[in-house]
């Protein structure tokens, strides 16, 4: 009798450590989801940033760049008493000045198919690029104008 007890007693004792055991397991398990759940919530929210982000990014890269056409444009009606010479080289140079801007704006439009992860890069060397192509610009229209 005293082993039936022994035996009973033992078994009880690892059964309730057991449903303790499971009970804590559920409750982690309850906060994973919980946790799991917020961070999707989350996710979207940043793709939602992201995306206006983008949109607002390619219009404002869109607008410069429509700028720089017009300036190019301002460019080509220019004309020049210039030699023979200096006329090719500021052709070459207004040619050169809108391979670049067309070149903006290809990069611009594909940019879309750039991955969330390289992002930051693009967007950083987009506006490095842009920035050095507006001052290569203007340099040139106002040492043009000043001839």
């Amino acid at each position: 009798m005293k082993k039936k007890n022994l035996t009973f007693a033992l078994t009880l004792v690892m059964a309730v450590a057991a449903l303790t055991v499971f009970g804590q397991e559920d409750k982690k398990a309850k906060e994973a989801r919980k946790d799991v759940a917020s961070s999707q919530k989350d996710l979207k929210e940043a793709k939602k940033d992201s995306a206006a982000d983008f949109q607002k990014f390619k219009k404002a890269a869109e607008a410069k760049i429509s700028d720089n056409k017009k300036k190019i444009a301002e460019l080509r009606t220019q004309k020049s008493n210039d030699s023979k010479d200096l006329k090719e080289k500021y052709d070459k140079k207004v040619l050169a000045l809108e391979q670049k801007n067309n070149d903006l704006k290809k990069k611009i439009e594909t940019a879309d198919k750039t991955q969330d992860s390289m992002w930051t890069s693009f967007k950083d060397e987009f506006n490095k690029d842009m920035t050095a192509y507006v001052a290569d610009l203007d340099n040139f229209m106002s040492n043009y104008q000043k001839k």
